[in-house]
């Protein structure tokens, strides 16, 4: 039965959409054509990430030139806004009115003269340059959705500036000698724009907050700069306590939501009080802020409250999913009705995947006997090793970090982090600070966290004492247990692919009835789409349901799909009764018909390699 995922009237009515062919009319035989609406879809969701990944790393790196502002650049930058004796009027305006939106303090000439100095800072930086450049060379990948009608049209809209949530502050610390510090907060905005399936433009916009700092004061601003800049890679590689995150200190016993982590799971840690003592100490070793000798100059890095946690962002995991690669990098598994150990093992993986997850079997992880999966536990057992070297060749080429104990790696956003004056009990705001994080299964006997234990990386560890594998496996079995409940899947009895009367079958609902309005025959393009709990608009509503089910599985990728195991073009020709989904035929010259379908570690194709299966119209998915 279904349960939580999808409301049960609607559930198979978002992921199969299937249309009973109409009665009173002749079938549009053999006349369906391929639309490869997920093949959009994921071209689409890699290029924003690629595209929103490179805005944030870009200004990262760059922050420094586009957040500071001192007399030289004052000057140089000929600065008519950040200047000591405008931010000190804008100070004294925000004292004495009362508006909702602080930007609207400002007159129009300071609007205008704020925009023209955050033109000219911008410019400066290149940021705009460095960003296309770095895109240019993924054009011919992203092609498809990058062709606009227009041919003034560009990904790369430009950087505007939001001023919904400005702010300003500022402090004169040193009357004597005029020394002072201020601050102005805004969002930057980056606008880009791609092409769907049907060649309509999708616009959106990436928005990442900044806090520019002005002051006549050097040494405050190279404080600044260290916790802008150096902290965001040096406090992994100094192997700092709270950037290396282990199973253990998650307080997770399922092994699995390590590849799916969220914010929730990071919240409280921050709150413990020698978190803010350790960084602040880190930061004190290395900066000027606690060797300053005039009472008042004095400062020093602080946390307005215990709130000290923003967000977490995932950036990378063990995973084998690859969007460059056919088929994105599945593994192809033959099954037909040879009798081999290998068609076997094929044959039974397909059962276990589209029937019934048998988990009495004893296996070993960690060390322990425990009750599992042998078809699952045999598969990964087979390839796991891969799919982590890989990933942890990749993050050492990324950090220069050769740790053996990684699964995956994110970043720490910081929230009410200051520069504290403590004479005035003022403090002044930073732009949002933000870190590299390790998360791993167990990073006690970590060759890089414990290198001058000189514990060496030479012995080859077993999958049955891996941690790794362990994580690996429990997210494959979870997902799939989250898969069989929301399809409905029925054990299946066919031996033989000869003898089989559907390859699949569903319980509960009949899936492949829905009725509105006047019956359609559906395309294998729509049905595809549907699978993958997708639909050709992509509306909000299935993009809702989907990042559900992603969620509850602790997976980032799913797809399910019927297909030609070499040639997409050449597209099975499918029809859909009350209770079936039938293949008929090939499009153009007989092939060999596959059953493609990803989660978590299980990115496979099985292509059906019989004779006797295509000799007649064979039923896929039967609902019962």
């Amino acid at each position: 039965m279904l349960k939580k995922i999808l409301p049960i009237a609607f559930t198979f009515i978002l992921i199969f959409g299937l249309i009973t062919t109409a009665c009173s009319k002749k079938p549009r035989d053999f006349k369906q054509e391929y639309k490869p609406i997920y093949n959009y879809y994921i071209l689409a969701n890699s290029f924003k990430k690629e595209v929103e990944t490179k805005f944030h790393s870009v200004l990262t790196k760059k922050q420094n030139e586009i957040i500071y502002i001192d007399q030289t650049m004052q000057q140089n930058e000929n600065l008519n806004f950040f200047t000591q004796s405008n931010l000190q009027e804008i100070s004294l305006h925000k004292q004495n009115q009362n508006v909702s939106s602080k930007y609207e303090i400002l007159s129009q000439r300071q609007k205008q003269a704020l925009s023209n100095d955050l033109n000219k800072i911008i410019s400066k930086s290149k940021l705009e340059e460095t960003i296309v450049e770095l895109v240019k060379p993924e054009f011919d990948f992203y092609a498809s959705i990058l062709e606009f009608g227009n041919e003034n049209q560009k990904w790369f809209e430009g950087i505007s500036y939001d001023f919904e949530n400005t702010d300003f502050s500022y402090l004169n610390f040193d009357k004597k000698n005029q020394k002072y510090i201020a601050n102005v907060n805004l969002d930057l905005v980056f606008a880009y724009q791609y092409t769907d399936i049907n060649k309509n433009v999708i616009k959106n916009k990436y928005q990442q907050n900044i806090v520019i700092t002005i002051s006549n004061k050097d040494d405050i601003i190279e404080d600044l700069k260290f916790t802008t800049s150096e902290l965001r890679e040096n406090l992994i590689k100094d192997k700092f306590e709270w950037a290396w995150f282990d199973a253990y200190d998650l307080r997770i016993n399922d092994y699995s939501r390590l590849l799916n982590l969220s914010n929730s799971d990071f919240e409280n840690l921050f709150k413990f009080n020698k978190f803010e003592k350790s960084l602040l100490n880190y930061i004190s070793e290395r900066t000027n802020s606690s060797n300053i000798s005039s009472q008042s100059y004095n400062y020093n890095f602080a946390f307005k409250d215990e709130n000290r946690f923003k967000s977490f962002k995932s950036i990378n995991k063990i995973n084998n999913f690859n969007e460059r690669q056919n088929k994105y990098g599945s593994n192809e598994l033959i099954f037909d009705d040879a009798v081999s150990t290998s068609n076997a093992n094929n044959m039974n993986l397909f059962k276990t995947i589209f029937s019934e997850l048998i988990t009495d079997d004893q296996i070993v992880l960690e060390n322990k006997f425990v009750k599992g999966n042998q078809d699952i536990h045999d598969y990964l057992n087979k390839e796991y090793k891969k799919w982590v070297n890989d990933f942890q060749t990749k993050f050492k080429q990324e950090l220069d970090i050769d740790s053996d104990s990684i699964v995956s790696y994110g970043e720490i956003t910081l929230n009410n982090f200051f520069l504290y004056f403590s004479e005035f009990n003022y403090y002044h705001p930073i732009s949002p600070i933000s870190y590299y994080v390790a998360i791993s299964a167990n990073n006690i006997n970590d060759s890089y966290l414990n290198s001058e234990k000189e514990i060496a990386k030479t012995k080859i560890i077993l999958s049955v004492q891996d941690p790794i594998f362990k994580t690996i496996y429990q997210n494959t079995m979870n997902a799939l247990e989250v898969f069989q409940e929301t399809y409905g899947t029925r054990k299946t009895t066919w031996k033989s692919l000869s003898d089989n009367q559907h390859l699949i079958s569903l319980k509960g609902l009949n899936i492949l009835q829905f009725k509105v309005g006047n019956t359609i025959e559906k395309s294998i393009s729509d049905v595809n789409a549907q699978l993958s709990l997708l639909n050709n608009n992509l509306t909000y509503f299935a993009k809702l349901e989907r990042q559900k089910f992603l969620n509850k599985t602790n997976t980032s990728s799913f797809h399910f799909q019927f297909n030609n195991s070499e040639e997409i073009k050449n597209i099975p020709i499918i029809k859909v009764t009350n209770n079936q989904l039938i293949f008929k035929k090939f499009k153009e010259a007989p092939s060999n018909l596959s059953i493609d379908f990803n989660l978590s570690f299980l990115n496979l194709s099985f292509v059906i390699k019989s004779e006797k299966f295509y000799k007649s119209e064979i039923t896929l998915i039967e609902s019962n």
